[in-house]
C-alpha cells in the first residue's frame, strides 16, 4: 500500500506536509506510510479515500481505478463544500 499513497499523492500534485494537512496529520507521518515504516489505521485509509475521491480497493489492494466516479450531485456538492471551506 506504501507505493499507492505515494503514487495517490504525486497524482494529486501534492506535498507530503500538503497531503498530511488535509488528513490531519504530520509530514513525517506521510513519510513512515510511504517507506512502508507505518501501515495507516483503518480510519486513515477511510479518511484517504473519502478526502481525496480514492477508491478504497485500488489503494488497499492496487486493483481497479485510482479514483472513484462522481455522480453529478457529488460532484455539485463537493465544489460547493470546498468553496465555502
Amino acid at each position: 500500500m506504501n507505493s499507492r499513497i505515494k503514487e495517490l499523492r504525486k497524482a494529486l500534485g501534492l506535498t507530503q506536509n500538503d497531503f498530511g494537512v488535509r488528513l490531519g496529520l504530520a509530514p513525517n507521518t506521510i513519510t513512515n506510510y510511504e517507506t512502508g515504516r507505518r501501515e495507516p489505521s483503518n480510519q486513515i485509509i477511510i479518511a484517504m479515500c473519502r478526502e481525496f475521491n480514492v477508491n478504497e480497493e485500488w489503494l488497499r489492494t492496487g486493483e481497479g481505478e485510482m479514483f472513484q466516479d462522481l455522480s453529478q450531485g457529488e460532484l455539485a456538492a463537493r465544489v460547493v463544500g470546498e468553496a465555502l471551506a
